[in-house]
C-alpha cells in the first residue's frame, strides 16, 4: 500500500480587524472576542490539516523546508511522518512557520476506517504556538454513486497561544469530501462540507460553545491570501453572553465575516 499520498483534509491563521464603527461599546467588544478567538483556532487547525495533506503527497521530494520524514512505511501497521519546518521562521504557504508536525496514519486518506492522528511539537504558525490532538478517521463513502467519502474530525487538548493570551478550543465535526476526488493528487480543488460543535476559552478567560447551524463550505479553490470557508453559520454561545451568529460570507473567497449580536452586524475581516 502506497502511503504517501495520504491525506488531511481540513486552512489558515487568521487575524482579525473590527471597524471602529462596528463595535457598540466595551461590552461588545469584548463578548465578540469569544468569536474572534473561534475564528483564529478553526483556521490553525484548518491549516494543519492542509498541511498534513501537502507532506504526505510530497514526502520524499528534495526540498529545504519543510522536511519529511517518513518512519516505518509498512501496509501492515501504523507508520509515521514527521513534518519539519526547522527552528527559525520559515515561509510557507503564506505563512513564517518553525517547529514540527507528527503525523500516524493506519491506512490511506481515501481508505475506509483509516486513521490519520496529527500532533504537534514546538509547532508555531505566524509566532503562535500550537499545541493539541487532531484524529481523523474516514467513516467510508455516504454514496456508492458520487462516491463522497465522510470523515468524523476530533480535536482535543487544543490550545493556541497568541499574543493576546491563550485560547483552548475542542470540537467534533464531520466532514464530507464534495470536490476534488477524481483529481486525488491535487488539493487545490478539494472541496468539503463541515458540520459539529464543540468548546473553547477566550483569551479573556471566558468559556464558549459553538455549534454549526449551517453547513460549512470550505473550498480549496480559495488559495492564499484568500479565506477557505466561503459560506456557513456557525453559533457562538459565550458564558454569561447572549448567542451571536458568524456568518461567513456569501461564496466569495473575500475574508470578509459579519457577526451578529442581537440585532447589531460587526465586520470582522479576516486577514492572514
Amino acid at each position: 500500500m502506497n502511503k504517501k499520498f495520504l491525506a488531511l483534509g481540513i486552512i489558515t491563521i487568521l487575524l482579525y480587524s473590527c471597524k471602529d464603527a462596528d463595535v457598540l461599546n466595551p461590552n461588545d467588544l469584548t463578548s465578540t472576542q469569544s468569536c474572534q478567538d473561534h475564528l483564529i483556532a478553526e483556521s490553525i487547525f484548518n491549516d494543519a490539516g492542509y498541511i498534513v495533506k501537502e507532506a504526505l503527497q510530497n514526502a520524499g521530494e528534495a526540498k529545504s523546508y519543510p522536511k519529511y520524514n517518513l518512519i516505518n512505511l509498512n501496509p501492515s501497521d501504523i507508520d509515521t511522518l514527521i513534518i519539519d519546518f526547522g527552528n527559525t521562521n520559515y515561509l510557507h504557504n503564506g505563512k513564517v512557520r518553525k517547529g514540527i508536525i507528527n503525523v500516524t496514519f493506519t491506512g490511506k486518506y481515501s481508505e475506509y476506517l483509516s486513521v490519520i492522528t496529527t500532533t504537534f511539537d514546538n509547532y508555531y504558525v505566524n509566532n503562535n504556538l500550537v499545541q493539541g490532538e487532531v484524529i481523523l478517521t474516514n467513516q467510508g463513502e455516504t454514496d456508492t454513486i458520487t462516491g463522497k467519502i465522510r470523515f468524523t474530525i476530533n480535536i482535543q487538548n487544543a490550545s493556541v497561544m497568541t499574543p493576546n493570551g491563550l485560547i483552548n478550543w475542542q470540537s467534533s465535526l464531520t466532514q464530507e469530501w464534495v470536490g476534488g476526488q477524481d483529481t486525488y493528487s491535487e488539493i487545490s480543488d478539494d472541496k468539503y462540507i463541515i458540520t459539529g460543535s464543540g468548546s473553547g476559552n477566550s483569551v479573556n478567560g471566558t468559556p464558549f460553545q459553538f455549534t454549526i447551524m449551517d453547513t460549512l463550505n470550505l473550498d480549496f479553490t480559495c488559495l492564499p491570501p484568500y479565506c477557505k470557508i466561503k459560506s456557513g453559520k456557525t453559533k457562538i454561545s459565550p458564558d454569561n453572553y447572549t448567542d451571536r451568529m458568524i456568518n461567513y460570507g456569501d461564496s466569495l473567497c473575500d475574508c470578509n465575516v459579519n457577526v451578529l449580536i442581537e440585532e447589531n452586524t460587526h465586520l470582522i475581516v479576516v486577514n492572514y
